[in-house]
């Protein structure tokens, strides 16, 4: 069965070696509109969320952690197993397993301080409006900007590979 592809996008971010965790949530959304055909709104945002909270991959869950290489929150697919190795501060479940489970870096780096995983997302919801509304996706250089040739050649190779 095929992966969605925002589990694609997230996965092979950190499989291609672009980044050591994962994308961050201007990227991922940016590259669902992108692949969607749809204009990068709060609604697409809001939809994004809600497919990574309640309709997890088998055998995986989303952490939301802090990078500090690019200063940014990220997600990343991880192995349900890998729970194991890792403090989530707070998280959603479906069927009593972690879908999206923020750890205790981001919660407590991110800086609008949030309690639980409600107020986390509500926050990187906004957080990501800021610059998904101006059409820009991708951190470079410090600051968010629109997506590069790089990334367009990335977000088509991950198109390909979810319609394969």
């Amino acid at each position: 069965m095929n992966k969605p592809f925002w589990f694609n996008v997230i996965k092979q971010w950190v499989d291609m070696g672009k980044g050591e965790y994962g994308v961050t949530f201007p990227f991922l959304v940016g590259a669902l509109a992108n692949q969607l055909d749809k204009e990068p709104s709060k609604m697409l945002i809001d939809e994004t969320f809600e497919n990574i909270k309640n309709t997890p991959v088998n055998g995986y869950y989303c952490e939301v952690r802090w990078c500090e290489n690019i200063n940014e929150p990220v997600i990343s697919v991880k192995e349900l197993k890998e729970l194991t190795n890792i403090t989530l501060k707070a998280d959603y479940k479906v069927y009593d397993k972690v879908s999206i489970g923020f750890t205790m870096d981001l919660m407590g780096m991110f800086h609008y301080d949030c309690d639980t995983a409600h107020d986390c997302l509500l926050k990187l919801t906004s957080y990501s409006l800021e610059f998904v509304s101006k059409g820009c996706f991708s951190k470079n250089g410090g600051e968010f900007t629109p997506f590069t040739n790089d990334d367009l050649a990335f977000i088509n190779s991950v198109k390909k590979l979810t319609s394969a």
